[in-house]
């Protein structure tokens, strides 16, 4: 007897075992935690990175805030930049790597470009970027050789080549004729928004052309062509591993403070050195600090717009990535993730094993405590596989895997479904939100009991003018237009666009998309409800004016980013709710909707993840009461397509002005500005910016301007 249902345990884990591996595995084939599995990746990077493994001979030449104080706004002349290659030149660099496009002339005067052009030509190893582009141009025939690259294998575009494009957009040609070489530096970001690899080659009209970090890296390493073999790519001596797509999964050593920071000069400096050595001084910068160097010259000041998202930060310097790139190159460094049959082989193991401690053994000590170890040796070994072998493995699919093998072993055996449900219900009975509880008893395994941080959009709304309607209401009617209105909006909210609204703040709504549930179109849902709350205000205050009620209006913030969501108050006294900087935001960004007389305002990280089903236009850089860092803010106009003629061509002069504007030209800010409100007398920010760009053009802003505007009411 005792035989026989130990061999039923051990068949019933084996079927357990195989079950979850199924499912899991199903799963993992779909690519539908794909994101979670970036993220964790991005944890091992910043565990394992080594800021000492970073090559010592890359520099940075920051084109930084001071820079641009010393040397006034941006774009500079040519001739600045030929003055420091000839500076590095004399200095005795590798090379010089350019992360700043070149594509238009000198709209400064014509001679600065053939000066540029003539220090190019002079130091013989400057390299240049470039970008690929969909409009069919084809390269050039008198800079194919600097802009292509030969590959022996004979299917290398096929292999390598991950997408094939209709053209490059070339550095004016009187500098690509100069440049030493030119690679492309577009980057494309993973599907949760990080750039974590890097496309070597890509494919225009049957040639190969180089990233900027390999035409850079096949000079260095002497190689006149590359190799494809071994699955990856051979440059001169170095062969770096390539994933299946033909990309480099960049090994990072860390972010661009911790690895280049001490080899992080201003351009400023050298600018102020070249000019001392001119006059027979002595340079304040010792020339032979960049002796056998290879330095990037790359804009890192915030208001060049060049930042990336990358595991260490939503806002790096672009430059940090190519010289990643470059170091993985020089050293043949990259990461390379393990083969699909080791995952899937680890995942059967794993759950094969765990569903058979829990099985066979009755104490709860050792399920959990094998469970528990099992997990803790897997992480292990993904970090030691990291970390010592530059190898990925997957985290995230096999210790859920573990996880719910113990939970579906678990339900086999015994049953705490009743149990847990009346644990959950008594915990969140607290909550003030009926709705939130039912949700959470609908779907608990989504739910985390306690605080968590995630990523969510939070929605902010309030009535314009909402005092000065109360004054002339009586209280009971007060209260019946303002629950009229609130069910509206909360229908809108909550049915139609799977929001949560968290609580009523007088006649304010807070709303948050993504929690408690996950929804990872919450900013694309946030802003929909936005937009449709409009429009139905709208209808229903045509229904108010027929029956003698106000006209209300309401202005909106919706700000997406990390916050922390959960539980929050007393033992006595609970509130599932959310905390963090970017709520704040969101509250102030509704307060400065009536700044400027906007009806929707929304962060840029929203406008980031939105930005496929939306119509925006930028409308400030702010700096919002209660912050220190300024923030980029977009008005929500329309869904993506179902913006109208008439406001596009309002919105277009708009932005014509406000580029104006960023560089200081007031006079032709003012006439975009006007011509924006002759086109629309009711659009606010161009009424904003016509009075701010007037006064500006009176009493210009100091020298260190830097077009950050300070908000300082609510």
């Amino acid at each position: 007897m005792r035989s026989a249902t130990r061999t039923k345990k051990i068949l019933s884990a084996i079927a357990v075992g195989f079950a979850v591996f199924g499912l899991v595995a199903g799963f993992h084939l779909t690519g539908w935690f794909e994101v979670v599995e970036l993220k964790a990746l991005d944890h091992l990077v910043r565990r394992s990175a080594d800021p000492a493994q970073a090559d010592s001979n890359l520099l940075l030449l920051a084109i930084d805030e001071s820079s641009l104080e010393a040397f006034g706004r941006w774009p500079w002349p040519r001739d600045r930049f030929g003055y420091v290659v000839r500076y590095l030149k004399q200095a005795g660099v590798k090379a010089i790597v350019f992360d700043v496009m070149f594509l238009e002339p000198d709209e400064n005067a014509e001679e600065f470009d053939q000066s540029f052009a003539d220090d190019l030509k002079a130091a013989g190893n400057v390299f240049l970027p470039m970008l690929f582009q969909a409009e069919p141009i084809p390269i050039s025939p008198d800079v194919q050789a600097r802009a292509t690259v030969q590959v022996e294998s004979p299917d290398a575009g096929r292999t390598v080549a991950t997408e094939i494009h209709g053209g490059v957009k070339l550095p004016i040609p009187i500098l690509s004729q100069q440049a030493r070489g030119l690679g492309v530096i577009n980057l494309s970001a993973d599907v949760d928004g990080p750039t974590r690899r890097i496309p070597l080659l890509g494919q225009v009209n049957g040639h190969l052309v180089p990233h900027l970090s390999v035409a850079v890296s096949q000079y260095l390493l002497g190689a006149e062509r590359l190799s494809i073999r071994d699955g990856g790519v051979q440059i001169g001596a170095r062969h770096v591993p390539l994933e299946p797509d033909g990309t480099m999964l960049i090994e990072w050593h860390g972010s661009l403070e911790q690895t280049y920071h001490a080899r992080r000069y201003s351009i400023g400096r050298v600018l102020q050195a070249f000019a001392q050595q001119q006059k027979g001084e002595r340079p304040s910068l010792d020339p032979s600090v960049f002796k056998d160097k290879v330095v990037f010259i790359a804009g890192t000041a915030a208001g060049l717009y060049d930042l990336r998202v990358t595991p260490f930060s939503s806002a790096t310097p672009g430059v940090l990535i190519h010289m990643a790139a470059l170091d993985n190159l020089l050293h043949g460094q990259a990461l390379q993730s393990a083969p699909p049959w080791f995952s899937l082989v680890t995942l059967l193991l794993l759950c094969l094993v765990s569903a058979g401690t829990f099985m066979l053994f009755r104490s709860y000590r050792i399920k959990f405590g094998v469970t528990i170890g099992l997990a803790v040796a897997y992480y292990g070994l993904v970090v030691h596989a990291f970390s010592g072998h530059e190898r990925w493995l997957e985290l995230v699919f096999p210790e859920a895997a573990l996880a719910l093998t113990f939970g579906t072993a678990a339900t086999v055996e015994y049953v705490t479904e009743g149990k847990q449900r009346r644990l959950m219900r008594a915990a969140f009975d607290k909550y003030m939100s009926a709705e939130v509880v039912e949700e959470i008893m609908r779907n608990p395994e989504a739910i985390k009991l306690g605080g968590e941080k995630k990523e969510i959009s939070i929605f902010f709304s309030d009535i314009a003018g909402f005092t000065t309607i109360s004054e002339k209401m009586p209280p009971e009617d007060l209260v019946a237009l303002l629950n009229r209105y609130l069910s509206a909006m909360t229908t809108i909210i909550k049915n139609t666009h799977r929001g949560n609204v968290n609580k009523y703040l007088g006649d304010g709504i807070m709303a948050l998309f993504g929690a408690p549930l996950d929804d990872p179109k919450h900013a694309t849902f946030a802003c929909y409800a936005a937009l449709d709350c409009q429009a139905e205000l709208v209808r229903l205050r045509e229904i108010w004016k027929q029956e003698g009620l106000p006209e209300i209006g309401a202005r909106i913030g919706i700000n997406s980013g990390p916050c922390l969501v959960g539980n929050m108050g007393s033992e006595e006294r609970m509130e599932y709710t959310v905390t963090g900087d970017s709520v704040n935001l969101a509250s102030r960004l509704e307060g400065a909707s009536k700044f400027y007389d906007t009806l929707i305002l929304i962060g840029q990280r929203t406008a980031e993840l939105a930005k496929t089903d939306i119509e925006v236009r930028e409308i400030d850089l702010l700096r919002v009461k209660g912050k220190q860092e300024p923030v980029v803010v977009y008005e929500l106009l329309a869904r993506k397509g179902q913006l109208d003629a008439h406001k596009r061509q309002v919105v277009e002069v708009y932005l014509e002005g406000l580029a104006a504007y960023k560089t200081r030209n007031f006079s032709t800010a003012c006439a975009r500005f006007s011509e924006a409100v002759h086109l629309d007398p009711s659009d606010g920010p161009s009424r904003v910016y016509l009075d701010r760009s007037a006064n500006y053009r009176q009493t210009p802003p100091p020298s260190d301007w830097d077009g950050v505007y300070e908000l300082t009411s609510k």
